[in-house]
């Protein structure tokens, strides 16, 4: 029988030399973990940037495509002078001085949303309308001393000579318009089947008058003082009223009112973030950042008279990848697109 000691000292274990191998083997399995881990983390930032630049490159691109497209929209034959600065083209396009292959593109017209409507009828004639804004207070939208030049309706071209009365909502202009507009604003909720309408303003409507109210064709039979009756089908004997309900504030028959602009694109290094951002600057309205990065701006051709563009937005990624080579270490994807100008 063993002694005790004597069972103790048989036990065999791990020698210093197998302990190392194992400790080596281990360290071996971590470090290529942790390889496997960074190669792929960094690869996920890599894509995550150049995912990052392209969405922010292609959200500029579709405005700069949509502005393209309006460029010469209620633009007045001959120069136009906006905030100080005359225009003859509805499209400019030169070479930016302080980034080598890059180009700045003017444009000239009346972009996006209406800036104003009118809210009472105007007749032939009237060299006054009343407006209501759809931003700021109207003396700052129509403020003549930056942009003088309106488009009413899709229709007319005529100037504001005066400063707006914000309060009633008067613009004033250099000439009497050509055509009637008839039109109007709910003063009150009206539902479905209703046949009379309460308007702010009923001044200048007429019976026999035609107007849309959403999908509603309204017939006006009569006017009141603050009302008007109307039918939706005269073919059908009685009045009829409209299909759905309307909000108070609704335009009725809505006529557009839209300020003349120049738009300027045009890339610059941000001050602030050091980075490199394209700027689209409203000649009345002031600057706006559409995107940060973008490398290149650039523009085929360089012409004014040509109806089609072709138009390339150079985006890099925010941070330098040590690995990559080229372009300073920054990644960088291309966009293109092309453009018909409608309104040359």
């Amino acid at each position: 029988m063993r002694r005790r000691g004597e069972c103790e000292l048989n036990q065999k274990g791990l020698t210093l030399i197998e302990l190392m191998v194992a400790l080596a083997i281990g360290f071996i399995v971590i470090a290529a973990v942790y390889q496997a881990f960074t190669s792929q983390q960094r690869t996920y930032t890599i894509q995550d940037q150049v995912a990052e630049a392209q969405q922010s490159a292609r959200a500029a691109m579709n405005i700069l495509m949509r502005d393209l497209r309006m460029a010469g929209h209620g633009m007045p034959a001959g120069d136009v002078v906006i905030a100080g600065e005359t225009y003859r083209h509805s499209i400019d396009v030169e070479n930016d001085p302080e980034n080598d292959g890059s180009f700045i593109i003017t444009l000239v017209g009346c972009f996006g949303s209406p800036n104003g409507y009118l809210t009472r009828t105007a007749d032939e004639d009237e060299t006054q309308i009343a407006v209501r804004s759809t931003g700021n207070e109207l003396s700052q939208i129509f403020d003549p001393d930056r942009s003088d030049h309106i488009f009413i309706g899709g229709m007319e071209r005529l100037r504001v000579t005066d400063a707006p009365e914000s309060d009633r909502g008067i613009l004033t202009l250099n000439g009497s318009l050509a055509k009637r507009y008839p039109t109007g604003v709910l003063s009150a909720l009206i539902g479905a089947g209703a046949t009379q309408i309460p308007l702010r303003n009923t001044d200048g409507l007429r019976a026999g008058d035609t107007l849309f109210l959403g999908q509603d064709r309204l017939i006006v039979i009569d006017v009141g003082a603050d009302t008007i009756t109307i039918d939706t089908d005269p073919d059908t004997a009685g009045n009829q009223g409209v299909s759905g309900s309307y909000p108070a504030e609704t335009f009725v028959n809505p006529v557009p009112i839209y300020r003349l602009t120049a738009l300027i694109y045009y890339i610059e290094s941000d001050p602030r973030s050091g980075y490199l951002v394209l700027r689209r600057h409203d000649m009345v309205e002031g600057n706006r950042t559409l995107a940060e990065n973008i490398q290149q701006l650039e523009v085929t051709p360089d012409d004014h008279d040509q109806p089609l563009y072709e138009i390339r937005l150079t985006a890099r990624t925010r941070v330098q990848d040590p690995d990559y080579r080229e372009n300073e270490g920054f990644r960088t994807r291309v966009l293109e697109s092309q453009v018909r100008l409608r309104n040359l």
